[in-house]
């Protein structure tokens, strides 16, 4: 490592939500492997979690990564890092972005006075909440947008009428062959997007803008996102855990799971895993129907069961309730882990056949990196974009229903369906060497003179020149 470069500083302002913040925290650490210092603006209940990640293996990175602690009242910073971040509870959430705006501001200018270039990095959903930063003589800006290319680039197309369109291109194809079952934004975002896609689509003062992307995955949508925009450099640093492993700095090792010895007695591509994250609620009704096409599909399985499955039949019981019986039923063939677990490892394990999720794009990228074909069952935001990815353009996946059905109750013999189909059948098989191929692809990108590796280089060179 060179000497630590204090004629720079980079100043991260993310989201107030764990997976907006884990993607730049991720990204910090690799900045700072380049030793250059890295300031996260979070509130101090996250930025308290992120100090106690940095201890141990981390120690080294620890003096080039910094925390400050964005004001707010002990309650507000409490229910920001508990609320559900769902479309009835946006109006509530852009109020307490307000109140953080203040505090924002002046960190980034404090920062600016001790630097001779300050570089923020801003989530897309912080820019207004800025101010006037970005005039300062000595700072630039780039934009971070936490989702899909293929999500950012078809929101752009429904709410952007002069957009600069290749009119002969796959996505052209997609969208007559897909017709009425191509996701409509309204279908999967709270109203008002429409106008935050195009006041982004014209803000022109930042330097650049990056995504958590592959271009060996998405490269046809940066394409056609760069060529939309026609403006500033759009970097793809994805997948970062990958990024970090390729520059020694490996994903944070976790404490041994039950889960994973539960894997390494079963056989190689026999074990089909089940998450939603912690974002999603299912109905106990539908939490049911998954119940038991998971017990009648005779296939070994991991179900992780976060707060967000929890029923969302009465807000004041998130009692998570099973089929009486069940895990009594599926004891030794089924694993039912409550809360946290290694998702990373679990995906990487060799007993791992496929990954049955919601698939919110942080999710995506992992299964994708170690070649773990998916069920799709998107719920709302960016993921039934994702799923068309998944689905229709890399077919390394299989929807388990039509989105212009969403609202409908997935059934247990449709569950059941699925898996069977990705398990046990040669469409599975072939979606599964696909997935294969698609992950040894991604890890090749970051051999030296990888595509992936020279998009590092180039951000990296953007923040220092």
């Amino acid at each position: 490592m060179a000497t630590t470069n204090n004629s720079i500083i980079v100043a991260m302002v993310p989201f107030s939500r764990f997976t907006h913040i884990n993607q730049l925290f991720l990204l910090a650490r690799l900045i700072a492997f380049h030793n250059i210092p890295v300031h996260l603006l979070c509130l101090a209940e996250f930025n308290k979690d992120l100090k106690q990640r940095l201890k141990g293996e981390y120690f080294e990175l620890a003096k080039n990564i910094h925390f400050n602690d964005i004001l707010l009242s002990q309650d507000e910073c409490k229910r920001s890092k508990e609320e559900d971040y769902d479309n009835e509870r946006v109006v509530s959430i852009m109020e307490m972005l307000e109140k953080q705006s203040e505090s924002l501001q002046r960190t980034c200018l404090e920062l600016s006075m001790n630097t001779k270039k300050l570089v923020i990095i801003y989530d897309s959903i912080m820019k207004n909440y800025l101010g006037d930063v970005h005039t300062l003589a000595n700072v630039e800006t780039c934009i971070f947008h936490s989702g899909s290319a293929i999500s950012k680039y078809s929101l752009l197309r429904q709410s952007v009428d002069d957009l600069n369109v290749i009119v002969v291109d796959d996505h052209e194809k997609l969208l007559k062959q897909m017709h009425e079952e191509f996701p409509a934004m309204d279908s999967c975002f709270p109203p008002g997007m429409e106008l935050f896609e195009k006041d982004l689509y014209e803000w022109d003062l930042n330097s650049g803008e990056f995504m958590i992307s592959s271009r060996e995955v998405e490269g046809n949508y940066l394409d056609l996102l760069a060529n939309a925009k026609n403006k500033k450099p759009l970097w793809a640093l994805g997948p970062l855990h990958m990024l970090l492993q390729s520059h020694h700095d490996s994903t944070s090792k976790a404490p041994h799971h039950e889960c994973l010895e539960f894997l390494n007695n079963q056989d190689v591509n026999s074990v089909i895993y089940v998450s939603f994250g912690t974002g999603i609620k299912l109905s106990q009704e539908q939490l049911n129907e998954l119940a038991f096409g998971l017990e009648n599909c005779n296939q070994r399985f991991i179900w992780v069961i976060g707060k967000g499955d929890q029923s969302n039949n009465n807000d004041n019981d998130n009692t998570i309730e099973l089929p009486q019986g069940f895990e009594e039923r599926v004891k030794g063939r089924g694993m039912i882990v409550r809360n946290w677990a290694p998702q990373l490892e679990i995906l990487g394990h060799p007993s791992t056949c496929g990954f049955l999720s919601h698939w919110g794009w942080n999710s995506c990228m992992e299964s994708i990196s170690v070649g773990v074909p998916i069920i799709a069952w998107p719920n709302e935001w960016d993921q039934p974009y994702n799923a068309v990815l998944v689905t229709k353009v890399l077919k390394i996946g299989i929807s388990l229903c039509n989105w212009t059905h969403k609202d409908k109750l997935v059934t247990s013999e449709l569950i059941q369906k699925s898996i069977k189909i990705l398990m046990n059948t040669t469409e599975g098989e072939e979606m599964r060497k696909r997935a294969v191929e698609l992950s040894n692809k991604i890890k090749s990108s970051f051999s030296p003179g990888g595509v992936a590796t020279k998009e590092v280089e180039s951000f990296i060179s953007y923040i220092t020149k």
